[in-house]
């Protein structure tokens, strides 16, 4: 029965009938201070004005959010982050509303480099 719970619960939560995140965007903006962590997270700021941002949003990084570099997907959105960031192109963003690769700051769902 103790299993049966704990995949009934994890069932729950891929399916997000738990409790539902708040996923932010933030609008245009130019990337600051990229830096690399060893569990392969990346996490950036953005200058692009942000809706309000989940709940796990830790205080003063309303504009900084995380990939995860550790992943092919991952490497796919740190390639085109760098390529913008070297280019000095704007980015928008759309996140996941959970903080599930570092825990103060929003995990990229994903983003577009400005034209």
């Amino acid at each position: 029965m103790k299993k049966f719970g704990i995949a009934a619960c994890a069932l729950v939560a891929s399916l997000g009938l738990g409790m539902q995140a708040h996923a932010s965007d933030a609008a245009f903006g130019y990337i600051s201070g990229p830096f690399g962590m060893s569990n392969g997270a990346v996490l950036f700021f953005t200058s692009g004005a942000r809706t309000t941002p989940p709940a796990c949003s830790g205080p003063n990084l309303e504009r900084r959010y995380a990939l995860n570099a550790s992943t092919i997907a991952g490497q796919s959105q740190l390639s085109v982050l760098m390529t913008a960031y070297a280019m000095g192109k704007r980015i928008t963003i759309h996140g996941t509303g959970t903080c599930s690769i570092w825990g103060d700051t929003e995990t990229v769902d994903y983003f577009a480099v400005e034209e």
